[in-house]
């Protein structure tokens, strides 16, 4: 296998990074995806950026959705059964 094919197979394009990002976040990713996301993420400083949000958002979103304060302060079960099965459809 060539050089150049090679590098045409581990290139990711951004909009495709960033759904690997996205979809890393709910289910594990293939070997060929994680190797593919790391060559990407480490060349292209936006889609490092965005992988850095995604997952300072999903952090936060974590801790709101288990958030264990007083009740008036909690997510509502249904609302929280809400976000997780649209998590779970995309």
């Amino acid at each position: 296998m060539s050089l150049e094919k090679i590098m045409t197979f581990m290139l990711l394009s951004c909009k495709e990074a960033t759904a690997l990002i996205e979809k890393k976040a709910v289910f594990p990713l293939t070997f060929k995806e994680k190797c593919r996301l790391y060559v990407h993420v480490k060349m292209c400083v936006v889609c490092n950026l965005y992988r850095h949000q995604s997952q300072t958002i999903e952090k936060a979103l974590s801790k709101w959705i288990n958030f264990e304060g007083a009740p008036e302060e909690r997510l509502p079960a249904e609302k929280k059964a809400q976000i997780l099965e649209k998590i779970k459809e995309d």
